[in-house]
């Protein structure tokens, strides 16, 4: 592990998922818009919202359409092949960590006066 400081994005979004290079940690951003039907397959299988802000979308979803529900191994299996592999040679995944960008270590500690951010 180096001593480089970097900013650290990780889980998704109400709209994206964050996906990580296993390899080199590189980020990749996928927009549920992206996904398409697999996307609406897998919220009518959940038991739930995806997230607070998208109770109600998420529940008309799950009430009209008429796709059969996926579950969330074969959703993050069809996300993860659709993201493709990262210039580098590794994969993006849900699991991969992010790693500096120096040294490629997924070892790191949060500066205790950094700021929590979140986006979308």
């Amino acid at each position: 592990m180096c001593t480089k400081r970097f900013p650290v994005n990780d889980g998704g979004g109400v709209f994206f998922h964050l996906l990580h290079c296993d390899t080199c940690g590189k980020e990749k951003k996928i927009g549920f818009d992206q996904l398409g039907e697999r996307h609406l397959r897998y919220i009518k299988g959940l038991g739930g919202p995806w997230c607070g802000v998208s109770l109600e979308a998420d529940q008309k979803v799950r009430d009209t359409f008429p796709g059969e529900p996926l579950d969330e191994k074969e959703y993050h299996t069809f996300v993860e092949e659709f993201a493709g592999t990262c210039s580098c040679g590794g994969t993006y995944t849900f699991d991969a960590k992010p790693r500096c960008p120096r040294c490629h270590s997924s070892e790191y500690t949060q500066d205790p006066h950094g700021e929590r951010v979140f986006y979308d």
